[in-house]
Formats: C-alpha cells, structure tokens, sequence
C-alpha cells in the first residue's frame, strides 16, 4: 500500500464521518426544536382527577388545620387571614376530619369533629401563580352538615 492510496482511502473515511455527524447534528437540532416549541394537547376520558382537583383539597385541608391549630401557615393563608387570626382566635380542636371535598374552582368544604360536635366549613382558596402551592386560603365560612353527609 502505498501513500497515495492511504491518503485516498483516509480522505473518504474522514468525509463519511463528516456527514454522518452532519445528519446527526441536524436530527438532533429537529428534535430540541420540535420538542421546544411543541404544544401539548391531551385527550383523557374518564376526568375524576381532573374534577376532583386534588392539590386544591390537600391545600385545603393542610391551611385550615395550620389556622385551627392557631399556627397559620402563610405559604398557605392569605395574610388577611392571617391578621384576622392574630386579632380574634380561632381555635378550634380537630377530632378528626371526615371528608375534605372540592365544591368548585377555589371553594372546597371540609367536614370534621370538635369537641364531640360534627362540623362543616366552606374554604374559599385564591389561585394564582404568585402562590408557592397556586392556592392560599382566602375565606372560612362554616356551613351546617346535611344528611346526606352523614
């Protein structure tokens, strides 16, 4: 072998690689661009976890324990709440909570037991993105059980 032909046959190996990593930075480049600036649609049947919003109960249920316990927590009540709190006491001994139920978007109710007596309150939540859980407890209003709850 000669070095005419080792150069040839270097040059045409050396050109193939040139062009498989050409292909491969241009696919690599459709892909993060395609996946940058794709949009997400998503079709699901059977939407429970959607209509059930469960970090809005579980927000629901970690704010009023925090402000019944008489430590709000402010990551999840709002400050209004929270001087409201402060100024007059809301104590209130949980027992135990029987159902934390989402009513609507940025309501939920929270059935419990205090002092032998089963309760129920309606919690108004406020969404937002300025939220470190989207939700903050903006709103305790206590409502009476139904039978239907018992």
């Amino acid at each position: 072998m000669n070095f005419d032909e080792f150069e040839a046959k270097f040059v045409k190996e050396n050109f193939k690689l040139k062009i498989a990593l050409a292909v491969s930075l241009i696919v690599f480049s459709i892909g993060t661009v395609s996946i940058l600036i794709q949009k997400r649609y998503y079709l699901y049947k059977g939407g429970p976890i959607f209509e059930e919003r469960p970090l809005a109960e579980e927000v629901c249920r970690q704010s009023f324990v925090t402000l019944a316990e008489g430590n709000p927590n402010p990551n999840l009540v709002s400050f209004g709440i929270i001087e409201l709190a402060t100024k007059e006491s809301f104590s209130l001994s949980i027992e135990k909570i029987y159902q934390v139920k989402s009513l609507e978007v940025g309501a939920c109710k929270i059935i419990l037991k205090s002092d032998g007596k089963l309760m129920a309150f309606k919690v108004a939540l406020d969404g937002s993105n300025a939220n470190p859980f989207y939700y903050k407890l903006t709103q305790i209003d206590e409502i009476p059980v139904t039978k239907e709850e018992l």
